[in-house]
């Protein structure tokens, strides 16, 4: 497989993918300061902590990775592809789920490889995904 290109936003399994060790391509790729998050893989990783144990290893690891990585905001420009692309997805019978529709619109709109093993975006035009 190729390397991938430019700039990486992680998809939520990507990030749990490489806080458990699981992917030497994500260790690179986060190492060379090549990956971001979008906020909203943010609030989802944030719920899944308030899901654990306050003292769990899991929230300092967690907490030591999220200030490694650039933390992309939703803006309006997100919400423009938002519209547009829940409307294209409707139209063509191929929704997505609402987190995951938030997720690749923000990938979208800032012109980012989405790292994924959800095979759920590939039906998502113009969305370049790279498997973790």
């Amino acid at each position: 497989m190729a390397a991938a290109k430019g700039r990486l936003m992680l998809d939520t399994n990507a990030v749990n993918a490489f806080l458990k060790g699981l992917s030497p391509r994500l260790d690179t790729w986060v190492r060379e300061q090549r990956c971001c998050l979008s906020s909203i893989v943010v609030a989802e990783i944030r719920y899944g902590l308030e899901k654990q144990p306050p003292t769990s290893r899991l929230q300092s690891l967690v907490e030591n990775t999220l200030r490694t990585l650039e933390i992309l905001p939703w803006s309006e420009a997100c919400a423009r592809v938002y519209g547009r692309l829940r409307a294209d997805l409707e139209r063509n019978g191929t929704p997505l789920a609402a987190m995951d529709l938030l997720i690749a619109s923000h990938a979208l709109s800032e012109g980012c490889t989405l790292v994924t093993a959800d095979q759920a975006f590939a039906h998502v035009a113009d969305l370049h995904l790279e498997a973790w």
